[in-house]
């Protein structure tokens, strides 16, 4: 420490002083000068010794340190108190940080929330669009289906409005005569079938009266007997 202190030559109250410090010589010489002034004027002002200027004016300084120290005290104390302030400033301020945080996570929350329902609502809009079309295309179905039962309805109808045929007349049975005996030959008679038709519900069964005739000539053994003739050959 002494290697670095540097000697300084003032004068003071008429008397040269070499101060050995380690400050400045331009503030040492400062406060020579400031000391020295205060002595002057304290001896020109009061017709006052120098001895006892010099002493008032170490008493003055003397006072101004203890004020000094009093209200670095002062101030230590206060920035104590401005401390704590902080320090309760910043654990506030770390709630409020945390309160931040969870009302941010609660606000994402809530807007991907609110997004998942939009995106339900947008589908279940779509869902309510495709049934929709599914039941007009139904009922356009059911419609047409409708229609075609009506139509076979009416055409139903009109076939049963449709006037059935009149049965044909039963020919009464001609009776068998003489000459039909003598020319009736079982084997060469021509037996008239009637024509097959398309059975009607309508329709009621009719028997062919000529049909009829020689199944119960047949039946019955009848045979053709010539007794006469009319026609003679040339020979």
């Amino acid at each position: 420490m002494e290697n670095n202190k540097i000697k300084v030559s003032v004068v003071v109250a008429g008397q040269r002083f070499t101060i050995l410090t380690d400050k400045s010589e331009k503030y040492v010489r400062d406060i020579a000068s400031e000391i020295d002034a205060r002595i002057n004027s304290l001896v020109v002002s009061s017709n006052m010794t120098r001895e006892r200027a010099a002493v008032l004016t170490a008493m003055d300084y003397a006072d101004d340190s203890v004020l000094d120290r009093e209200n670095i005290a002062a101030v230590k104390e206060q920035i104590k108190d401005y401390v704590q302030e902080i320090e309760r400033l910043q654990d506030n301020n770390a709630k409020l940080v945390s309160d931040y945080n969870l009302l941010k996570a609660e606000y994402e929350r809530l807007i991907e929330e609110r997004q998942t329902a939009q995106n339900f609502e947008e589908n279940a809009k779509k869902a309510l669009d495709d049934s929709q079309a599914q039941i007009a295309s139904l009922q356009e179905q059911l419609k047409k289906a409708n229609e075609q039962i009506d139509s076979l309805k009416n055409q139903q109808t009109a076939d049963d409005d449709i006037p059935l045929p009149e049965e044909a007349p039963e020919e009464q049975e001609k009776p068998i005569t003489a000459e039909d005996d003598l020319f009736f030959d079982p084997e060469e008679e021509e037996v008239i079938k009637p024509e097959k038709k398309k059975k009607n519900r309508h329709e009621h069964h009719h028997v062919n009266p000529y049909q009829q005739k020689a199944k119960d000539k047949e039946q019955k053994g009848y045979t053709q007997q010539r007794q006469y003739s009319f026609f003679e050959l040339d020979e």
